[in-house]
């Protein structure tokens, strides 16, 4: 897991470090024009938020944009405006009613500089944890990153099988529940969906996946980012899995 954990930081490098920090996406209402006596609040961040009250759980997302087109070879797509960090936070919250959440900041150099050390000096993803997360103290820190199995799936993109006539979409992470006081590991499980009819009928992803028409196949990867229903379909497994598998590990 390490290893594909810091060659996956090492890719992302490639990109750059505003495609990793999330933008909210919804817009500013217009109906407020012209009312300048009316003073709207101050919009604080988790890491504010966190500071006025216990926070119960801290969600350290590294679902990133990076998206994997592969077919002969293998092309790397940053996929900007899809949130799914910020997605990866809220399907946590909706798992953990009643108690607070909170997101644990960090910027995109650093999570690229942990893999882009010298070897012998490079941050294991354990070590990575437990030097941001000193920024929010919480109870318990959930990490969500991009995960692999047997086959050459590996956190989110788009697969080609010419032998079966299908293209599989995919969005495999796995969940790491770790002491908050300790740091010791207390659960870790890939995130699943409850039938995932696409291992079971070809035997190729080994996660969650959808299987596509090859036609849905993007002709050059950098119309992936343009593609709705691509992000869709990632955004849906991404929630179905989290949903299915974080109520469970989050349980008391």
């Amino acid at each position: 897991m390490l290893c594909r954990f810091v060659s996956a930081i090492i890719v992302l490098s490639c990109f750059s470090v505003t495609g990793w920090a999330q933008v909210p996406s919804a817009s500013r209402s217009a109906s407020d024009v012209g009312k300048p006596s009316i003073k709207k609040p101050v919009r604080r961040n988790d890491a504010a938020a966190a500071g006025s009250g216990p926070c119960h759980i801290g969600v350290i997302p590294i679902a990133g944009n990076l998206f994997l087109v592969q077919g002969w070879g293998v092309d790397r797509v940053a996929t900007e405006g899809w949130d799914l960090d910020e997605l990866v936070v809220s399907r946590v919250r909706a798992a953990a009613p009643g108690r607070s959440v909170s997101r644990v900041p960090y910027t995109a150099a650093e999570l690229v500089g942990a893999g882009q050390r010298p070897s012998f000096f490079r941050e294991t993803l354990e070590e990575f944890v437990q030097r941001i997360a000193r920024r929010v103290s919480c109870e318990r820190y959930v990490v969500v990153h991009r995960h692999g199995g047997n086959s050459r799936e590996f956190g989110i993109g788009i697969s080609k099988y010419v032998l079966f006539d299908k293209a599989i979409l995919y969005a495999m992470m796995k969940i790491l529940v770790y002491d908050g006081r300790t740091f010791e590991l207390i659960r870790q499980e890939p995130a699943s969906l409850r039938d995932n009819s696409v291992k079971r009928r070809i035997g190729v992803a080994n996660g969650p996946a959808l299987e596509l028409d090859l036609s849905v196949f993007p002709d050059k990867p950098a119309d992936v980012a343009r593609n709705p229903m691509l992000r869709d379909g990632v955004r849906a497994l991404l929630t179905q899995s989290l949903d299915n598998t974080l109520p469970a590990m989050l349980r008391q």
